[in-house]
């Protein structure tokens, strides 16, 4: 039951893409109708991968993780810890996908801050070393290193003096 049926909809469900345009008169606001269906299935799939591991098919819940770090920023953040937590317990799947991450994960920690100030730039702040974490993680993994296109964004990022602090800070959490 669970393969067969639960766990399908679950990979259906986040990757659901349901937005919509809102006229407000002078502006046109965009709704994602999807947005809770994906949190969702993310949790849910965090939840199998810990409780019940064998009723999933990682490596292809692997491009649905891909997909998740190029969502919104919540998403992103839930993929985050999804693929942080797979390094540990599923590190073979997480090797195997890491160039389908690089992309993504590019993107975020290359977050532009524009104008934000106080929080909201504290945010892209965290957002940025969310998406470090992951990258160090992964980097750590067996073999993940003998991927090009993955050793060469994480020797890029890590040469990067713009992103020194960043690693500097989430170094200092590791210890």
């Amino acid at each position: 039951l669970m393969k067969d049926q639960i766990i399908p909809q679950i990979y259906d469900l986040a990757q659901l893409n349901l937005e919509r345009k809102v006229d407000l008169g002078p502006f046109k606001h965009t709704v994602d109708d999807a947005l809770p269906l994906r949190k969702a299935a993310l949790s849910v799939f965090a939840t199998c991968l810990e409780k019940c591991p064998s009723s999933l098919d990682i490596s292809s819940f692997m491009p649905v993780m891909a997909k998740a770090l190029a969502d919104v920023e919540d998403i992103q953040l839930q993929a985050h810890q999804v693929i942080i937590s797979m390094c540990s317990r599923h590190p073979i799947p997480v090797v195997a996908a890491a160039d389908s991450f690089v992309e993504p994960l590019d993107k975020t920690v290359n977050k532009k801050k524009g104008t934000k100030t106080g929080t909201e730039l504290e945010r892209v702040y965290e957002w940025i070393k969310s998406g470090l974490r992951v990258m160090i993680a992964i980097s750590m993994l067996d073999g993940a290193m003998n991927n090009r296109k993955f050793a060469d964004f994480v020797h890029r990022i890590q040469n990067s003096s713009k992103h020194e602090p960043f690693l500097k800070a989430v170094e200092e959490e590791r210890n």
